[in-house]
């Protein structure tokens, strides 16, 4: 699950026609599982015209009101039309908007991800369900997660290097958060504006396509977002951390702008 820094490719977008309760052939984030119904996950589709022609990528985002989605402001800089997909573990049956209007943050710096946050504003409320709902987010001034902790990331990105498109089914990873000094080790980052987290077990990390996505953890048993995927290796190494933007840094951020 992950995006190289400056990508910016010709978008074809091929429909999955794939079932609920079908297996995909490969299902392994990288090395992810299928995940469970996740109705505050959304697929981003962003674009831009230059000289009469449509280019961007796609990343992850995760809703958090019936009009906004929190996602990285690599995302959202340089592009002006993103496609919200929601509701579904299936991408040919994901539920899409198209939204002209996003914001990131003002601070953001594309050369080191510093403040790599943005938010997609949805043309038009979309109705609460079991498929659709906002995720919860970190209480104002309480720091968010801690070391060691587990979370879980989800994404349609690639499930390897070597992927040309979008993975047919939504994919799930397990993550355990490492410490700053490792974290600042590998990535040349913020403290304590990023974060980093790690799979050791089953190798699960985010590839291109899942920039954006978010870290969840367990918060006094509430899901709760801790994190948007915003750093990993070109490559997809499974044996590099991923690098996130810490939530709970940008919730006053978050509110201040959004009203959430």
């Amino acid at each position: 699950m992950q995006l190289f820094a400056g990508l910016i490719l010709l978008i074809a977008v091929i429909g999955a026609t794939a079932s609920e309760n079908g297996q995909s052939p490969n299902p392994r984030i990288v090395n992810g599982i299928n995940a469970q119904p996740t109705p505050y996950n959304a697929y981003i589709l962003y674009l831009t015209t230059i000289n009469g022609v449509q280019s961007g990528f796609f990343g992850g985002g995760s809703l958090i009101s019936d009009r906004h989605v929190l996602t990285a402001a690599q995302n959202i800089q340089g592009f002006s039309m993103w496609e919200i997909g929601l509701g579904s573990t299936v991408f040919g049956q994901l539920i899409k908007q198209v939204s002209s209007q996003a914001i990131s943050h003002p601070s953001f710096n594309s050369q080191n991800r510093a403040n790599d946050i943005g938010i997609v504003i949805l043309p038009s409320p979309v109705i609460f369900s079991a498929a659709i709902a906002p995720i919860a987010l970190p209480q104002v001034n309480r720091q968010m997660p801690m070391e060691n902790e587990e979370g879980m990331v989800v994404g349609f990105g690639f499930t390897s290097s070597s992927d040309q498109g979008q993975a047919a089914f939504l994919k799930t990873a397990y993550q355990r958060v490492i410490g700053d000094n490792r974290c600042s080790g590998t990535y040349q980052i913020q403290l304590p504006n990023h974060f980093c987290a790690e799979d050791t077990t089953h190798r699960g990390n985010v590839c291109n396509g899942d920039l954006g996505a978010g870290f969840t953890i367990q918060d006094r048993r509430i899901e709760t977002l801790a994190g948007v995927a915003s750093l990993i290796t070109a490559s997809c190494d499974s044996l590099t951390p991923t690098g996130y933007t810490r939530v709970s840094v940008y919730r006053q951020w978050i509110r201040d702008t959004t009203g959430v």
